[in-house]
């Protein structure tokens, strides 16, 4: 904003020499217009003391000899040596009077115009000076700018160097499409993986990648897209497919981000080749496909050769029981043993086929598993087991539903509570069924017995296949059933863990998804059936 200032008028000093030069002058042609004889026309030279106050630039000095002219004028008249007649004297002084009047008045309009002249300059130069100061301070301001956005400039270019080598490395391409399906802007990978350069994606349209027999759905899904634009996978559930310059094609998996920018509404698109997933996947498929057909090969050989197997060791059982009946008062008491033997260690060998044939069986069960009612397993199991008079089993009072295969909850608690009571000594002989929901979704069951304990260095190997703590002669057993109970609990989606000390019995803990609903049915049945033991 420029200040408004005054305008000043310098008056220069004159020397007072002018000013007596001046008084002089009109002296001097007083004296001679008293001199004169006739003192004709002697008035108007008057005009000449108007006229010397011009370069004094002072209208009061202007005024002051135009007055003393005019007063000179009269008096040089009286003072004349030889006056003229009235009338002549009159008119000569009047036309005299007249010229001085009109010099004076054109010396001081000159002298105002001069100075206004001068004013008007002062003024200029003024404001010459302070726009001039005013140019060079924003000429400074400008100046400073000018080297700020430079260096803005250069930190800018260097931001944009540094984000365009981060984008070139990001370890999936990178297209910026704008609302017209127009590419602006590609990262080094989308040369690598389409083939074009970045020179020659610049306003291509986005459709110049996609399969030609996809054009026209894609060209559909980029207008539903803009009408609906959101952060999302593109072709979710879908295979997509990309094409490369040369014209070939591999799979991808694009995903798409809108973003508004100063030049209008754009779209982020992430691509990532993921053909060697796809051959993963392919591979993973062929092995998973080759590893079903030799589990189905493997359990019909299982199956096989249990079925197999049965017919002789029941052939040996029943030739030594007719051998025992037959010769039963011919043999020897050690041949009579020998015997018993067979018939044991077949009736053993029997017992290994079936575990083995039932833990095959556990990877055969593919079915939706469905809410068991435990309450009415229990009851059902023990009554299979058919325990002595010493079992003591305390359940209880209600129980819950979980999710899962009955048959599979059948083999672990079968399994479970058999061990508590076969390795166990004590009388009576007790077994603790409980339960707990533990975690979100989950219920804990844990079977507890008072019988020999785990020795803690066994207690990560029982529940391997053939892993047996003691001999045959000590305990009967296949060595199976907690490799049965694993697996089952596995199937089930739980975990089963065991916490246990020699002579002071074991607790077996594992988990299974609940069901709906806690249940009392069955409770009044296992009642009546503990009632009944």
């Amino acid at each position: 904003m420029t200040m408004r200032v005054p305008p000043i008028t310098v008056q220069k000093p004159q020397p007072n020499l002018q000013k007596a030069l001046i008084g002089g002058l009109a002296l001097g042609i007083f004296v001679a217009d008293c001199l004169t004889p006739l003192g004709i026309g002697m008035g108007s030279l008057y005009i000449l003391v108007v006229v010397a106050t011009f370069p004094l630039n002072n209208p009061g000095a202007t005024k002051i000899a135009l007055i003393g002219a005019i007063l000179l004028i009269f008096l040089g008249y009286w003072g004349s040596i030889s006056r003229l007649e009235y009338e002549r004297a009159t008119l000569n002084r009047s036309l005299s009077t007249l010229c001085v009047l009109v010099t004076g008045y054109m010396t001081l309009k000159n002298i105002s115009s001069r100075q206004a002249l001068q004013t008007v300059k002062e003024d200029l130069e003024v404001k010459y000076g302070l726009q001039t100061k005013e140019l060079k301070e924003q000429n400074h301001t400008m100046t400073v700018l000018l080297e700020d956005m430079k260096l803005i400039k250069n930190d800018l270019e260097d931001k944009e160097r540094r984000l365009r080598v981060f984008v070139d490395a990001f370890p999936s391409g990178m297209l910026i499409v704008d609302h017209l399906g127009k590419v602006v802007f590609a990262n080094k990978l989308i040369e690598t993986l389409f083939g074009y350069s970045q020179d020659e994606l610049m306003g291509q349209s986005i459709d110049t990648l996609v399969p030609k027999r996809f054009q026209q759905e894609h060209a559909r899904h980029r207008v539903a897209f803009l009408e609906n634009p959101s952060t999302r996978a593109m072709g979710a559930g879908r295979d997509l497919f990309a094409r490369r310059k040369n014209g070939s094609e591999f799979p991808v998996e694009i995903g798409l981000n809108p973003i508004n920018t100063p030049d209008g509404f754009m779209v982020l698109s992430s691509v990532v080749d993921i053909s060697a997933r796809k051959q993963h996947e392919a591979e993973l498929k062929r092995l998973n496909q080759q590893l079903a057909n030799q589990n189905q090969e493997l359990e019909a050989y299982n199956y096989a050769v249990s079925h197999d197997l049965r017919t002789p060791l029941r052939a040996i059982q029943n030739y030594a029981d007719f051998l025992l009946e037959d010769l039963s008062t011919k043999v020897s008491s050690d041949q009579t043993l020998y015997l018993t033997g067979i018939t044991t260690a077949v009736c053993e060998a029997e017992d290994l086929v079936s575990d083995l044939l039932e833990l095959s069986l556990l990877n055969n069960k593919d079915s939706a598993p469905q809410v068991c009612h435990i309450g009415t397993i229990i009851p059902k199991i023990l009554l299979l087991l058919n325990f002595d008079k010493d079992v003591e089993v305390h359940t209880p009072a209600e129980w819950p539903t979980v999710l899962g295969h009955e048959h599979l909850l059948k083999q672990i608690f079968q399994n479970l509570l058999a061990n508590g009571v076969k390795f166990n000594h004590s009388s009576p002989k007790v077994l603790n069924i409980n339960w707990m929901q533990e975690r979100q979704g989950f219920i804990t069951f844990t079977v507890e017995d008072n019988g020999i304990g785990i020795s803690e260095s066994y207690q990560d190997k029982i529940f391997q296949v053939f892993e047996r703590l003691h001999t045959t002669r000590e305990y009967e057993g296949t060595g199976i059933g907690l490799a049965i109970v694993k697996k089952a609990v596995s199937r089930l989606g739980g975990e089963i863990r065991v916490k246990s000390e020699l002579s002071k019995g074991s607790i077996f803990s594992f988990t299974v998804p609940m069901g709906e609903k806690h249940d009392d049915a069955g409770n009044a049945e296992l009642n009546d059936f503990n009632g009944g033991r």
